[in-house]
């Protein structure tokens, strides 16, 4: 018997980061096999709740369990995970449904907050700092319900889950207790990823102590920062899966949506009001204005600013639909909500801004200008990055694996760890294989999808046609300069 050699091998300690373009999505028709034995050529569209929705070949739409379906099949689906959606027409009618003052409960017996002010509603936990009373939170707490309500019917329909069963806000009548907490200074709310939480402070919201208790200051009273944060709460699955323009954007287009007697106005119309609405708002900011105009504002208003001639400025959109994250943040500090912020304007206070204005606008373009079509390539582009999540997870289960089994071969008889992360072992042994990353460009996770959503033109043409078609929908001429 030949004698054993020693071979040296090095170990793969860290899974790395690693991303790689993914093909567009829109599966062509596989073969699928049932747990009896049966075959069925069909595209996958995608999951809905427990079931695979499949496009049998004359054209029908089916939705199978897929506990009926084979080992194999299902592995397919761990590594193409994404949600189907039903084609986008418009918003529906219930989105416009009003919400009368929703049931709201203190619940004392929660100890997890010593001197916080608990409340519950059906989907919310809110942890006061002070005393509300009943009329104000459950004014407050009927605007959190109509946002989650809107979220339930949304063209991307991407609704989170809590992890308690209830989405968890926290509301601050300091301002330092706020910013003590985590929010950024001078804005009027904030979401934080990692901690799944809702943060704001009162005042800043419009909501004032006075000598009959907390009262809404209808001079200052702006739910826009509150509908934004939650839409990052609501829609936590993207904040991942998508560039931050794409989510900035998506919760500015949600956060502008006018809210008229207890209830959104998803009409075209008036969600083409509302982007009039903030672009005059943030024309008073800029000029200085003393008291800048809140609410829902005129026709005669948005008549006026557009026959003034003012010309807004936006960034090239050419340059924000290929916008990486670390270019989005170049030079400014990220902070959600940064639109809010107030002082006196300097360039560098103006570029997020407009990047938020622009990132809005681009979604404005797609679900508003262009609508099922533009929904569907939005989807698109968030199937392919859900996709290249779910590939990436199951890499990282297939690592735990590795690195137990690496563990126990570094037991075995003959088995020496070295420096620099080596061992050395018998020829008549075999070291368990580290599972390859199926990604290999750190950008493409958020940019993987890109391709889908400019359906196979480029930027510059895309973005020069979106940048036309505002002007003409919106009736305003902006001014699109390169991002500095």
């Amino acid at each position: 018997m030949q004698a054993n050699r020693a071979v040296l091998l090095t170990i793969l300690l860290i899974p790395e980061m690693l991303w790689s373009q993914q093909p567009s999505t829109g599966s062509a028709a596989r073969e699928w096999t049932s747990t009896d034995g049966k075959k069925l050529t069909a595209s996958y569209l995608g999951i809905q709740g427990e079931s695979i929705v499949l496009k049998l070949a004359n054209g029908k739409v089916s939705f199978v369990p897929a506990s009926r379906f084979s080992v194999e099949d299902n592995s397919f689906i761990r590594a193409n995970r994404f949600d189907y959606r039903e084609a986008w027409q418009a918003w529906p009618p219930s989105s416009m449904a009003a919400m009368p003052l929703v049931p709201v409960t203190g619940d004392k017996s929660d100890t997890t907050h010593p001197g916080a002010f608990i409340y519950k509603t059906p989907h919310f936990r809110f942890i006061s700092e002070v005393n509300l009373g009943t009329t104000l939170m459950k004014d407050l707490a009927r605007v959190f319900e109509l946002t989650y309500h809107l979220h339930s019917v949304s063209p991307l329909g991407t609704l989170a889950e809590p992890e308690n069963g209830l989405f968890d806000a926290k509301l601050y009548g300091k301002r330092e207790s706020y910013t003590t907490a985590g929010g950024p200074p001078d804005t009027a709310g904030v979401y934080l990823l990692k901690e799944k939480l809702f943060l704001a402070p009162l005042d800043l919201m419009g909501v004032r102590e006075g000598s009959a208790g907390w009262r809404k200051d209808s001079n200052y009273y702006d739910l826009s920062t509150i509908i934004h944060e939650l839409t990052h709460m609501l829609t936590h699955g993207m904040l991942n899966n998508l560039p931050t323009w794409v989510n900035e954007g998506y919760a500015e287009y949600i956060s502008n949506i006018p809210m008229e007697r207890n209830a959104f106005m998803t009409g075209d119309d008036t969600i083409r009001d509302g982007v009039l609405d903030v672009l005059i708002k943030e024309s008073d900011k800029l000029s200085g204005a003393r008291k800048p105009r809140v609410g829902v504002l005129s026709r005669a208003d948005h008549i006026n600013f557009i026959k003034s001639g003012a010309r807004p400025d936006l960034f090239k959109v050419e340059s924000v639909l290929t916008m990486s994250d670390a270019r989005w943040a170049t030079g400014v500090n990220p902070v959600p909500g940064g639109i809010r912020s107030f002082g006196t304007p300097s360039e560098d206070r103006l570029r997020l801004p407009r990047l938020y204005r622009t990132a809005h606008l681009i979604i404005y373009y797609f679900i508003q200008i262009e609508g099922e079509k533009g929904v569907r390539k939005i989807r698109r582009f968030l199937e392919v990055n859900q996709k290249n999540m779910s590939r990436y997870h199951q890499y990282l289960e297939d690592f735990k694996t590795y690195e137990t089994e690496m563990q126990a071969f570094l037991e075995l008889p003959g088995v020496t760890k070295l420096d620099d992360h080596q061992i050395r072992y018998p020829s008549n042994l075999t070291p368990p294989k580290p599972p390859v990353a199926p990604f290999t460009d750190p950008d493409a996770l958020k940019m993987g999808g890109i391709g889908e959503l400019l359906d196979g033109e480029t930027a510059g043409v895309v973005g020069a046609r979106i940048e036309a078609a505002l002007v003409k929908d919106l009736g305003v001429n902006f001014q699109f300069r390169p991002v500095p």
